[in-house]
C-alpha cells in the first residue's frame, strides 16, 4: 500500500524479473497492473471511506505467520491465503491542518506486523527502504536476508517512532 505510487519504480523490475505477485490497495494496485505485475486488491467488503482499507485479517495472518511453523502455514491455507514474504508501504503525509483524519492507520499497522515478524517478512517504508529492498532481491536472487530483514526492521521503528512524535505535536 503506497501513497506515492513512483516509490514503487525501482521495484518494478525486480518484481516482472521474479514473476510476484502482489497485493495492495486499489490505487497501487492499478498502478502495479500498469507496469505489467500481476496484482490483486486486498480491500474487501467496506472500507469507511478509505479508514480501514488495508486492516484486513487475512492480510495481518499472512504477515505474521511463522514460515518456519507449519501450523502457521496450514492455518494461512484454511484461511484460503498465503504468507507474505514483504510488506511495502509509503504513508501518506499527516497535515496539522487535517488531523487526526490524516493519520495512516493501516500502513502504520502493516509495517509494525512485518517488524514483528522480520525473521520471514521483509518491511520497506520510504522510497530509500524501498530502493534498498530492490537491490538485496537483486543481489540475493529474489530473496532477502535475515541479517538485511533485521536492519529493515529497525530502521521501520524509527520512522514509526519518529511519526508518532510529529502527530502528537498536532494535537
Amino acid at each position: 500500500a503506497v501513497y506515492d505510487k513512483k516509490v514503487l519504480d525501482s521495484l518494478v523490475p525486480v518484481l516482472k524479473y521474479h514473476k510476484v505477485s502482489c497485493i495492495g490497495t486499489a490505487g497501487t494496485v492499478k498502478y502495479l497492473k500498469a507496469k505489467g505485475i500481476t496484482a490483486k486488491s486486498v480491500v474487501t467488503g467496506f472500507d469507511f471511506d478509505g479508514r480501514v482499507k488495508s486492516l484486513e485479517k487475512k492480510n495481518f495472518a499472512a504477515i505474521l505467520a511463522d514460515h518456519a511453523k507449519k501450523t502457521h502455514m496450514v492455518a494461512l491455507s484454511k484461511l484460503g491465503t498465503r504468507p507474505i514474504n514483504a510488506v511495502i508501504v509509503d504513508l501518506y503525509k499527516p497535515t496539522k491542518k487535517g488531523f487526526p483524519e490524516s493519520m495512516d492507520i493501516g500502513g502504520q499497522a502493516l509495517i509494525r506486523a512485518a517488524v514483528k515478524n522480520f525473521a520471514s517478512v521483509a518491511v520497506a517504508f520510504d522510497k530509500k527502504s524501498i530502493d534498498d529492498l530492490a537491490w538485496e532481491l537483486k543481489e540475493n536472487r529474489g530473496e532477502t536476508t535475515l541479517k538485511f530483514r533485521k536492519k529493515q526492521a529497525k530502521s521501520a521503528l524509527k520512522f514509526i517512532a519518529q511519526r508518532a512524535i510529529l502527530e502528537a505535536s498536532y494535537f
